[in-house]
């Protein structure tokens, strides 16, 4: 039964991929906006919505609302390389990225074609260079949201990374509110390229033989920062909340 669900997720899920990649880029050039928002990056959106079920993913959201409602920042824990499927499954988002990520199949050509902004951490004068752009980019419009993962890298484990204060500098600088959300998968194991003990085919084959199981977008407060906050008390604040959201999720409270 694993095999057969396997092969009709390769089949449905793959062409969908290449699909979905060619009309991102087609469209990234062309001015068109719907509802304030690229072209390309709406099909991005309603491309994740096909490609989840084909992944065996359930997409559950507590309040959908508002994250479809949201201007501003979105900061979420970051567990899996899914995490972008998972936060533009209701509207399109912008992503801060690392800057390899460019030079992905499929994930770069998407990433380059709905805006996203990369991050060459090992530059320090392009880093300030990049925090300057998401100035720009959110002084310039809150909307789409711009998401960004405040601990800095992939971290499947239970207990969450410190969150790094940069993003929290830019928001107070900025103004720009930003929502808190915690994501959260049933079956974390099979969502994660483990690297460090798996190849990339293997992790593929074990992505597409695993039984369905449920992710969780739970947004959490809106934070609206002051000119006199801390961004380093605000990192602290938001990693709290964050993290017992995340341990009620674990409880199954959700």
């Amino acid at each position: 039964m694993a095999y057969l669900r396997a092969v009709v997720r390769v089949l449905y899920g793959v062409p969908t991929l290449v699909l979905a990649t060619l009309l991102v880029v087609v469209l990234s050039p062309l001015p068109i906006r719907w509802r304030g928002v690229r072209l390309a990056s709406w099909f991005f959106a309603w491309g994740v919505r096909i490609v989840m079920p084909a992944l065996g993913l359930r997409f559950v959201c507590t309040d959908p609302q508002a994250i479809v409602r949201h201007r501003g920042l979105i900061l979420a824990n970051h567990v899996s390389f899914f995490d972008v499927l998972v936060m533009s499954y209701l509207v399109p988002m912008r992503y801060v990225s690392k800057a390899e990520v460019r030079r992905w199949p499929f994930v770069g050509q998407i990433a380059k074609a709905t805006g996203t902004v990369f991050v060459d951490r090992s530059d320090k004068a392009n880093r300030a260079e990049v925090r300057q752009q998401v100035v720009r980019s959110l002084r310039e419009a809150l909307y789409p949201p711009l998401v960004i993962f405040p601990e800095g890298r992939r971290n499947p484990e239970d207990t969450l990374l410190p969150f790094r204060y940069g993003v929290f500098e830019i928001a107070v600088e900025t103004g720009a509110p930003y929502l808190l959300c915690a994501i959260h998968y049933e079956d974390t194991e099979s969502m994660t390229w483990q690297s460090h003990r798996e190849t990339l085919p293997q992790s593929i084959r074990r992505i597409v033989l695993r039984d369905p199981s449920r992710v969780w977008l739970v947004p959490l407060q809106v934070i609206r920062p002051r000119p006199d906050d801390d961004p380093q008390r605000l990192a602290q604040q938001a990693r709290e909340i964050v993290g017992e959201a995340l341990r009620e999720l674990r409880g199954g409270k959700a």
